[in-house]
């Protein structure tokens, strides 16, 4: 069984060049409120893979960050950037074996229809700064396909308005 943690970023301002956008203060307030979700379940990813969009490797950051992890198991994928359904499982299909436990942090629709492909569900989109975690019934990441997991868990940020 492989474990797949798909965290949207978290909210970042609003900027004139997509990829340079930084998170905000909500998007900070929401990662301090997942985080203590995520380690309160006792999750702990072997590895983050973040697209290259600025607010996708802050996100990441501050998630290696609550975990106390390496800052090697921060993964940079530019080609995750807008990255459709195809794009996403062929960097999960080619992912060592050895990784039990992968995080995925991006923003863009690829990662939507991956979760619905992979559950057979329909999403419509994951909230900023929110969490789903999937059990995959596969032995190899290269065995990723539509309906090989289930989801486990969907955490969303706790903000007081």
């Amino acid at each position: 069984m492989k474990r797949l943690y798909i965290v949207r970023n978290a909210h970042a301002a609003i900027g004139a060049i997509d990829r340079e956008r930084e998170l905000d203060e909500r998007g900070i307030k929401e990662l301090e409120s997942i985080g203590a979700q995520m380690v309160a379940t006792g999750m702990r990813p072997n590895v983050i893979l973040t697209s290259g969009a600025r607010r996708s490797i802050d996100t990441a950051k501050h998630i290696r960050e609550i975990f106390g992890l390496l800052a090697n198991v921060i993964d940079i994928r530019e080609e995750l950037y807008n990255a459709d359904i195809h794009r996403v499982l062929d960097i999960l299909q080619s992912l060592s074996d050895e990784k039990n436990s992968v995080m995925l942090v991006t923003q863009n629709q690829g990662v939507i229809d991956l979760l619905s492909s992979i559950t057979n569900s329909e999403y419509k989109e994951i909230p900023n700064g929110s969490l789903v975690v999937l059990e995959l019934r596969l032995r190899h990441w290269k065995d990723i396909e539509s309906d090989t997991g289930r989801e486990l868990l969907c955490l969303r940020p706790r903000l007081a308005e």
